[in-house]
């Protein structure tokens, strides 16, 4: 018995790192590396010594931005009007890609690594300012920061990679639980991490681009580049995290009589009082009493998110709050 418990923990520590190392090389290393690749293919172009290239570099790859886009946003909805997740994952990945885009620190508006940003391109052609309607996302980088600043303490970059560490260790604790339980054949996870969120690595998941997200905000961009920031790409790549979570537990519900008492017990993803966790997520209880129609619930559930984000983000898109530089510079 004490060895196949060493065998367990063993095998579930070993993929547990292997996972984590493959999340951090994504989420430092990888980016570096394609960057320095297509630095050569998209080299930079200044904005106001050589606006005529441009311009011209805009016409070439518009049509790819909208067309991207569209394609972004069918994946979305066909991944939640269908029962395939691996749709609305990939949905949430390529809506994510724009950050990495803003992450790269040697990037230029659309050089090297920020090619990826021509996936936002239709915003960026409307007005900059549309990228602030995902601004009240920063609301907690603002609590955190702001008394600091008060006292002459500067630690935005330092909450940047707190939370990106954390999201790591959290992601690492939540997949070693998660390997626990498939080793020893547990098909409702109620231990360890589990036990004070039902998608603790989801949320390790949501922590950690959050970082990566602020990140891309903090770093100037060089030689006059354009940075709105890119708090909507991750405010929508979130909500369909959160709302693919929903999905699953629809089906674990139905899958495992279990997992409804684990449901009432637990917090649906952040670790809160059981009466303040009950009253958030209270309005997504009409997708457990009626099963009819549950992928199309679902996709409404995300419009109305998305609708209800961008109603809290629009005092900052009509005061254009943080004045001058923006995030870039605030509260310093």
């Amino acid at each position: 018995m004490k060895d196949n418990k060493k065998r367990s923990l063993l095998f579930s520590s070993s993929l547990t790192i292997m996972f984590t190392l493959a999340f951090t090389f994504a989420s430092i290393e990888l980016p570096r590396l394609f960057n320095n690749f297509l630095s050569n293919i998209f080299p930079d172009i200044h904005p106001y010594i050589e606006p005529d290239l441009v311009e011209e570099f805009l016409k070439k790859v518009r049509p790819f931005g909208y067309a991207s886009f569209l394609i972004i946003f069918l994946l979305i909805v066909v991944g939640f009007l269908t029962t395939n997740k691996i749709l609305s994952k990939l949905g949430a990945f390529a809506v994510f890609l724009p950050v990495f885009g803003s992450f790269a620190s040697q990037m230029f508006f659309l050089a090297g690594i920020g090619i990826l940003r021509v996936l936002w391109l239709p915003f960026f052609d409307s007005s900059a300012k549309l990228m602030k309607l995902g601004d009240i996302a920063y609301l907690p980088y603002m609590i955190l920061v702001y008394p600091f600043s008060l006292l002459g303490l500067d630690i935005r970059i330092e909450t940047a990679y707190i939370a990106i560490w954390i999201g790591i260790a959290l992601f690492l604790f939540s997949t070693f639980t998660w390997i626990q339980s498939k080793f020893h054949k547990i098909n409702v996870v109620e231990f360890w991490v589990y036990k004070y969120s039902r998608h603790p690595q989801y949320l390790g998941y949501i922590i950690w681009s959050y970082g990566v997200m602020l990140i891309a905000t903090l770093y100037p961009v060089p030689r006059g580049g354009i940075n709105p920031g890119p708090s909507l790409p991750w405010l929508i790549s979130s909500l369909i995290i959160v709302c693919i979570s929903i999905k699953e537990e629809i089906t674990m519900v139905n899958f495992d009589i279990t997992y409804t008492r684990y449901r009432k017990n637990t917090p649906f993803m952040l670790p809160l009082p059981k009466f303040l966790s009950d009253k958030l997520s209270a309005h997504q209880e009409f997708l457990f009493k009626n099963a009819q129609m549950v992928n199309l619930k679902i996709l409404l559930l995300f419009v109305f998110y998305l609708i209800f984000i961008i109603l809290l983000s629009l005092p900052f898109y009509l005061l254009d709050y943080p004045p001058g530089l923006g995030w870039m510079t605030w509260p310093m």
